[in-house]
């Protein structure tokens, strides 16, 4: 099953062949040979150059781009071109409107991560799907005041009484589907998909990429260097830290607070987020009554934070405030990057040619591409 392909289509989602020209997708390839696998290559077919539609294009012509292009992590990549088109014209963004902006990439990310966990992991609880779904159409059309160019709030005092209320939402919305806080994630999992990740559990991994860091400036600040270089296209479609894959989201993010490792660790690092999710709401709302210094982000550069990890925009506008130069790099770059995460843990993995498949798709599911994808098996 894929994420991105059932939420484009409403439908259930398979491992197929097909490859939408506009979406593009991964290719998975793997080599086995006697009791283990001897070769995994990645291949990624996003359409890289869709930000050349943006050259000298005006900004706001652009933003009406994003949502038709990006239909996965719509919102976030809609918020992170405002936030890097603000910062390259010299808006600043408010403080309600940054924590407006927040909460509609929060909430977003969640409905995607209880997608995720429906989908793969827990299908007898996706009617608990339907009510995220609603409470994330309920913030949008509470808070879509934010999304133009040098948004202000109506009324300060009226935003945060309907974050309240959002947070209120949710609040019922989780307590219903999280029923076992700080509790084990495979209690939740459907008995043949947990036996199976216990099965799969008992073969040795490699571990992934190391975490993606780009709220370091030192590591920043080495991603910005490469997209000013002549080989920024490629860079974009495989992004490294100083030649180093990294990996980014639920993972990434989760690691200090997960004691398992491998499939088992990767599914609780997915889990702990869902139970969080009334916590991490809590804080943007919060936000607008501390004092809490956000980064400065380099001129026209925005990186904003979704289910599948950090997501980079970096633009340059000419005198005109058309668009000079655009790029993206987005989670599914750095955690399907040829290098990195999935092959790292693959390659060279000992195990019996009937578990390479289950294993295969399951290690492929939590690292959750926002494009389809097809997994090819060769048995040298």
């Amino acid at each position: 099953m894929n994420i991105a392909a059932e939420l484009a289509a409403s439908q259930p989602a398979k491992n197929e062949a097909k490859t939408p020209s506009l979406t593009g997708g991964i290719q998975v390839t793997l080599t086995y040979q006697r009791d283990h696998i001897t070769k995994v290559d990645v291949q990624n077919s996003r359409p890289f150059a869709l930000t050349r539609l943006f050259v000298g294009k005006p900004t706001q012509r652009v933003l009406g781009m994003i949502p038709a292009l990006f239909y996965i992590c719509g919102m976030g990549q809609l918020i992170a071109a405002l936030r890097a088109i603000e910062s390259a014209a010299g808006i600043t963004e408010q403080l309600h409107t940054r924590q407006a902006r927040d909460a509609l990439i929060y909430a977003e990310s969640l409905r995607e991560q209880v997608f995720s966990w429906v989908s793969h992991w827990a299908p007898q609880h996706k009617a608990k799907l339907s009510p995220v779904v609603d409470w994330f159409k309920q913030c949008r059309k509470q808070l879509g005041w934010c999304l133009v160019v040098g948004a202000t709030a109506p009324s300060n005092e009226d935003n945060q009484a309907t974050m309240q209320a959002l947070l209120t939402q949710l609040h019922a919305v989780m307590q219903s589907f999280v029923t076992t806080p700080g509790g084990v994630a495979g209690e939740l999992l459907d008995e043949q998909i947990n036996q199976q990740l216990e099965r799969l559990s008992t073969y040795e991994l490699a571990a992934g990429a190391a975490q993606l860091a780009l709220a370091s400036t030192d590591e920043l600040n080495a991603v910005l260097a490469e997209l000013t270089s002549d080989t920024t296209p490629l860079f974009c479609q495989y992004p490294v830290v100083r030649h180093t894959p990294r990996e980014t989201g639920s993972w990434a993010r989760q690691q200090g607070s997960v004691t398992l490792t491998g499939l088992q660790g990767r599914i609780c690092a997915l889990y702990r987020e869902l139970e969080q999710a009334t916590t991490g709401f809590a804080d943007i709302v919060g936000a607008a009554n501390t004092a809490k210094v956000e980064p400065v982000m380099p001129k026209g550069c925005a990186i904003v934070e979704t289910a599948r990890g950090s997501l980079l925009h970096k633009v340059e506008l000419n005198a005109d405030n058309s668009v000079k130069s655009y790029q993206i790099i987005a989670p599914t770059e750095w955690n399907f990057h040829p290098e990195g995460s999935l092959k790292m843990m693959l390659e060279g993995a000992k195990l019996p040619w009937d578990e390479v498949t289950p294993m295969a798709e399951m290690l492929i599911s939590l690292l959750d591409p926002c494009v389809p994808w097809q997994l090819e098996l060769n048995h040298a």
